[in-house]
């Protein structure tokens, strides 16, 4: 009778085993369907995050952009642009519009700082100080004195 006793409860322990068993594996397959169902959720609350973010404009782009400065010899002027050499070889080209304060004269050969601001790819003058070219400031001194020498 002992011998009946230990067999049935070792079957009964066993059969608790498996039971037990069985029971986290269907926990475990829950969670794991869970963790699935978190992770899908998590996609796409990044894809609709994503497609917010696209359709906003970006704070970067809102702001304006830094002016510059840029000083050299104007190697040509219109209306409308304005092209300034540095002396190593660098040179920029300039939108004028009538927003732009003119100071001076703006002649090929002369030197000139151009203050700017970017918009979008074109860098627009704000400001331009020119100052004449070097010969045309050598011909104005010049004249007076041949105008004197004429005169003796």
């Amino acid at each position: 009778m002992r011998k009946l006793v230990v067999i049935l409860a070792v079957v009964a322990l066993l059969g608790g085993l498996i039971a037990t068993a069985s029971a986290y594996a269907q926990i475990g397959g829950v969670a794991k369907s869970v963790g699935k169902g978190v992770a899908k959720e998590k996609a796409k609350d990044k894809a609709v995050g994503q497609a917010k973010e696209a359709k906003a404009p970006k704070a970067k782009e809102a702001k304006p952009a830094k002016p510059g400065k840029f000083s050299g010899t104007i190697s040509s002027v219109t209306d409308s642009s304005l092209v300034v050499a540095k002396a190593g070889g660098a040179t920029e080209t300039f939108v004028l519009n009538a927003q732009t304060k003119k100071e001076g004269n703006l002649q090929t050969g002369g030197k000139a700082t151009v203050q700017y601001k970017l918009e979008g790819t074109n860098k627009v003058a704000t400001s331009v100080k020119a100052s004449p070219p070097k010969a045309a400031k050598a011909a104005k001194a010049a004249k007076p004195k041949e105008a004197k020498a004429k005169k003796k």
